[in-house]
């Protein structure tokens, strides 16, 4: 009903624009650039209505354009620091016709799915000789991403309420469940200390996802939000020890 009859995409073609520059000297590496892409027939999967099936969908005309830097130092020795982070606006530069851009998110200014509009990362490790035998080494590393819609659709009539109008053990089917389709920014905290020995062997103790956040990766649902309605989530807090024994040179 929305798309007609059977569907094929054609290739998706695009031209980068990027000016850069790269820097290092003694402790110090710092690169950074500026880009614009410019991006032809995008393959985008979308809803197949309100039904559970997906499509590919080629949109005229979309662009991706940013910053991106990466930054390095080793201000005493043993203690290396790392910055790495990207602004990016990814657009449609299209309005498909009629009830289309409502019911597909493609519309010209909407964002392209999946892509934040930030990240960043920042790392810093220590470590030092241990005795006359091997090096240990403690090291934390912060990361955040931004917020993000999982389908173009997603930022249409968001906050989205949905019901699923089928009766069942109980339930009448008409209440509704409101989500809120742009997911949040989430931040990851990990640590790691350990030792390596000389001839090989290796001990390290680690904290993944320190403060245990509920990072929301997408949104799913089944049958256009009229049954099943879920999160694909990140890892949860891991704490573990590895031994580790390398052969050879």
């Amino acid at each position: 009903a929305l798309f007609g009859g059977f569907q094929d995409y054609d290739d998706e073609t695009l031209w980068n624009y990027e000016a850069g520059v790269k820097y290092s000297r003694g402790p110090v590496t710092f690169n950074a650039a500026a880009f614009y892409t410019d991006i032809k027939n995008l393959q985008v999967t979308l809803d197949a209505g309100s039904c559970s099936s997906r499509i590919v969908f080629n949109v005229d005309k979309a662009h991706t354009k940013g910053l991106e830097a990466e930054f390095n130092v080793r201000p005493v020795e043993g203690l290396d620091l790392s910055f790495a982070g990207s602004l990016l606006q990814a657009e449609f530069d299209t309005t498909l016709p009629g009830v289309l851009a409502a019911t597909t998110g493609i519309r010209d200014g909407n964002r392209l799915p999946s892509v934040p509009k930030y990240q960043f990362a920042a790392s810093a490790t220590y470590g030092q000789r241990f005795g006359n035998n091997g090096d240990w080494f403690v090291s934390a590393s912060y990361q955040r991403v931004g917020n993000r819609f999982t389908q173009p659709a997603d930022q249409e009539n968001n906050p989205r309420s949905f019901v699923s109008r089928l009766a069942f053990n109980g339930a009448t089917g008409t209440q509704a469940t409101v989500v809120d389709l742009r997911l949040p920014a989430y931040d990851l905290v990990n640590l790691s200390a350990g030792v390596d020995f000389d001839n090989g062997f290796g001990v390290s103790l680690y904290a993944n996802n320190l403060f245990d956040e509920n990072a929301l990766l997408s949104f799913d649902r089944e049958r256009g939000g009229r049954a099943r309605l879920g999160y694909n989530i990140g890892r949860p807090r891991e704490i573990g020890l590895t031994v580790r024994q390398r052969f050879g040179r």
